[in-house]
Formats: structure tokens, sequence, C-alpha cells
């Protein structure tokens, strides 16, 4: 699978041929060692790429340009250079014109030990004059690529599509504590009120790609994202991804491909759910915004 992502970033860009396999085999080890200097003692001097900054923008009908960038994969014409956290100034050792490929990395599923190239990310190829032993600065643009399906976008700003299926609070629409626009949703726990779960709408997502939930949220108290299908009237459903705590409005990638490849349902619905914890809590409050289900 992501050696097909890789492919497909490629040959959409007419890019020269990808390395061999076995230098793909070796890409987890890159990952951990990057930002190291992979050159030998005495030989050639490298020129230096350095990455402070980039841009990113969302199109009309895309919703918010809320990211959480921390990586780039970076790429010297076909070459492999390596994945860095950001910002980084990379050695490369290459001088003259080069075209640098980038693609733009995030924690998958949240854990920052798990780094890859969000799929719905466009790569930016910039062209940079290389010079031994200087610094290039380039600062890579970033866009949403063309053939990203946005299956829904809830911003809150003109109502809430997750439905009340259980519990005994409700996820309201709020202008207090927002992230952008005018409103966000809010969830509030109390010991009267212990329990939230909703559901968004169905959906029909495909079955061997990439499929998503983007979400902006800033909470006190944990609270679950799921997944439920719907195979010839018979539901299945689980809530796997647990999101903790954070004093300040973060985002968050949840990597939905697998169960949806493995559930093989006709339609699916994305769940949220939050139980108060009243031994550690006597009241909690979750905000969300920028709720995306993409898919290709």
């Amino acid at each position: 699978m992501f050696l097909t992502l890789i492919e497909r970033y490629r040959k959409q860009h007419v890019l020269t041929p990808l390395p061999s396999v076995t230098r793909w085999l070796l890409l987890p080890f890159w990952l951990l060692l990057a930002g190291c200097e992979f050159f030998q003692p005495g030989g050639e001097v490298p020129s230096y790429v350095q990455i402070a900054s980039f841009t990113f923008s969302a199109g009309p009908g895309q919703g918010s340009s809320s990211q959480r960038i921390t990586d780039v994969w970076l790429y010297d014409e076909a070459d492999f250079i390596g994945a860095f956290e950001l910002p980084r100034t990379i050695p490369v050792l290459r001088s003259g014109a080069s075209s640098l490929y980038l693609l733009a990395g995030i924690w998958d599923n949240g854990i920052s030990e798990v780094r890859v190239p969000y799929p719905f990310y466009q790569p930016d190829t910039v062209l940079a004059q290389l010079v031994a032993g200087q610094v290039t600065s380039v600062t890579p643009t970033f866009t949403y690529r063309k053939a990203t399906r946005f299956h829904f976008i809830e911003d809150f700003e003109a109502g809430n599509l997750f439905s009340f299926t259980g519990g005994d609070t409700m996820l309201m629409r709020q202008s207090q504590e927002i992230f952008e626009g005018s409103y966000s949703a809010a969830l509030y726990l109390d010991k009267a009120a212990r329990a939230y779960e909703g559901r968004s709408p169905a959906y029909t997502l495909p079955l061997g790609e990439p499929v998503y939930v983007e979400l902006n949220y800033r909470c006190d108290h944990p609270f679950q994202v799921g997944l439920l299908g719907t195979k010839q009237g018979i539901n299945t459903y689980f809530y796997k991804w647990n999101i903790n705590p954070k004093p300040y409005w973060n985002k968050i990638y949840l990597n939905l491909g697998r169960d949806v490849n493995e559930m093989q349902a006709d339609q699916y619905h994305i769940l949220l759910r939050a139980v108060l914890d009243t031994a550690a809590f006597t009241q909690a409050a979750i905000y969300l915004d920028n709720i995306k289900l993409v898919s290709f």
C-alpha cells in the first residue's frame, strides 16, 4: 500500500523511476535516522537545503486550511534523501540545478513514532540551484490533491451533521470556545450528564485506498472516534481511536484505510463517544472543529 501511494505521486508528476525495491525496504530505518548525514568521511562536499517554513492552503469547497504538517520527505531528482522533522537544514550530495521533490509528512493517528507522507496533500517540486558547502533555502507550498474526495466537512458554522445515538448529553454548537470562524462544537460532561454517543450520516468509501478523518480538537478529558459499517443490513462497529486531552487546539489525522478495507461494508458512519471518568473527573469539556472525511 505504501509503495502504491508513492508510485502514484511520482507517476502523476511524471517523475523519474522509483529507486530500487531494496532502497524502499530501508525506508523505516531512514526515517528513524532522519537528519543524519549519510556521507563517507573525506568524500564529496554536500550542498545544504534549508526548509525553515512552508505554506498550506485549502481550495474552494475543501474546508479549513488548518494542518499539522510535522515533517518533509525529500527527494533530489530520483534519489530519496530522507524524512526530516521541520524545520531542518538537510545535506544533499549534489550541486548545480536540482529538482527537489517534497512530500508533506504527518503523525499517523497522532503517533509521533509513526510518521508518513500524507497522501491527500499535493507534493511540491522546487527547482533550486545548489552550491557545495552553501545553504539554499526553499519554502514548499502544499495543497490538497485534486483527486481528494471530501465525503463531508463539518465546521459547525451552519449546523451539526452528527446525530445523537446515546447518552445523556448533547454535542452542541457554541461560540465561546472556537478554533476559527464563528462556531465550534462542544461536549460538556459532569456527573449528571456523563456520556455522549453520536454518528455521522452514512457514506460509501473505497476499498484499497487511503481513508482519513481530519479533526481539530481541544479537550481536558479523553474521547473516542469509531467506525460503523453496514453490510446487508448488519452493523459492525468499534472504537479504535482514543484521543487524549490537549490544553490547546490540536489537529489529528486518523487513518481508517485498513479498517475500511477489512470491514468491506456497503456504507460507513463515523462515530464519536465520550464517557466521563468519574473516578478522576467531576466535569469535562471537549471542543471539536473542522471534521473532514477524505479519500480518493
